[in-house]
């Protein structure tokens, strides 16, 4: 004989009905929903916006080059013959210069442009030969702040003015140079000032926004060319300098020596930006500047140490940049998604090959000039 079975209470689905009841009561307080729904927001905003506006590879990436005749002697070149090797060999067809206050203005009220000159004199011949779509085009950067080491290269007499002559003077010799230059049709645009509010370098007194406007307003009142104003891509602001000028220009690094203002007491690191290539990109979108008004002016594309980079050894050259790091940068730059690239080494690419042996990156740099592409699928 078989006694029945006891049925267990089916407990769960009570619970299970309960609990729906509970939460459909709820979804019916907008206390509940409503914070639910920002919750829901904050969580998938970031994806979608992500996915939405991740760079892709501009199709017809424009490559140029920053010359220097400052660091070209300062590494030991001939900076002439440095720089007619960029134009013919390298072949490098976009350039950013720059005109030097110290000098152009050694003495008070005496101008000599002959170092800028004769840079964009080798350009313009060029051009008038050139065929069309293969002409050299210039971006200028013009004022007390500008590229290369350390960073500000006003004049020796200009600190023994009080302070409103300096600005004076400052102004003066941006009126200069541009009336000076501005015949010049290689010259595609003006940079004004470099980084102006990014403190870095030996600038003292450091940029100030009320300066700059007045500068730009000076360009603006002797030439019609777009100007555009860098800032640091890793540590700036990037609207407040954009705001100032037609285009930005933008720095774009990897692998640094750091100790930028004795942070560290004099001891020094190494370090690697934690940044993808979509994240400049994506904080142009976030800080409202279009992505066709910035200009990678300056990627990273020689070593950074604790000495100019004709005397780093070769391991500290590998701290920063060794061939992998030029390869991967050079695809890192191109995924960002900008379609204007200018690099920053070239006169130690020319050192490496003709001092040191080693044509690995200029020859790559050339190869990718030509080419117009390179890999980057990496």
């Amino acid at each position: 004989m078989k006694l029945p079975k006891h049925k267990k209470p089916k407990t769960y689905n009570t619970e299970a009905k309960q609990e729906l009841k509970l939460l459909a009561r709820l979804w019916k307080l907008r206390t509940f929903r409503y914070p639910l729904y920002a919750l829901i927001i904050v969580i998938l905003a970031p994806i979608v916006f992500f996915v939405l506006r991740r760079p892709t590879i501009h199709p017809n990436i424009k490559y140029g080059v920053n010359f220097s005749d400052k660091y070209a002697r300062d590494i030991g070149l001939d900076w002439k013959q440095t720089y007619t090797a960029i134009l013919d060999d390298l072949g490098a067809k976009n350039l950013r210069l720059v005109a030097y206050w110290d000098d152009i203005e050694a003495t008070k009220d005496t101008y000599d442009f002959s170092i800028i000159k004769y840079q964009l004199d080798e350009v313009e011949k060029r051009n008038a030969t050139a065929p069309e779509g293969e002409q050299i085009n210039i971006i200028l950067t013009v004022g007390r702040k500008v590229p290369r080491w350390p960073e500000c290269f006003q004049p020796t007499w200009w600190h023994d003015e009080e302070l409103r002559g300096q600005e004076i003077q400052q102004l003066e010799f941006v009126e200069k140079t541009v009336t000076e230059l501005k015949n010049y049709k290689s010259i595609q645009m003006w940079q004004v000032e470099n980084e102006p509010f990014f403190t870095f370098g030996h600038c003292n007194p450091p940029i100030a926004r009320s300066i700059l406007t007045r500068e730009v307003k000076v360009v603006r009142a002797l030439d019609n060319r777009p100007i555009v104003i860098q800032d640091s891509g890793e540590g700036g602001l990037w609207y407040p300098t954009y705001s100032l000028g037609d285009y930005l220009a933008i720095s774009m690094y990897r692998k640094i020596w750091f100790d930028f203002w004795g942070i560290l007491l004099g001891e020094f690191v190494y370090f690697k930006y934690p940044l993808a290539h979509w994240t400049y990109k994506i904080k142009a979108d976030i800080v409202q500047v279009p992505a066709n008004k910035i200009i990678v002016s300056e990627l990273q594309a020689e070593p950074w140490g604790p000495v100019i980079n004709s005397e780093l050894t070769e391991e500290q050259k590998g701290k920063t940049m060794s061939r992998n790091d030029f390869i991967d940068t050079i695809s890192y730059a191109q995924k960002a998604g900008f379609e204007n690239i200018y690099f920053w080494g070239a006169e130690w690419w020319y050192w490496e090959k003709t001092q040191n042996g080693n044509g690995f990156y200029w020859d790559t740099a050339k190869a990718l000039f030509k080419e117009r592409t390179i890999s980057a699928t990496r």
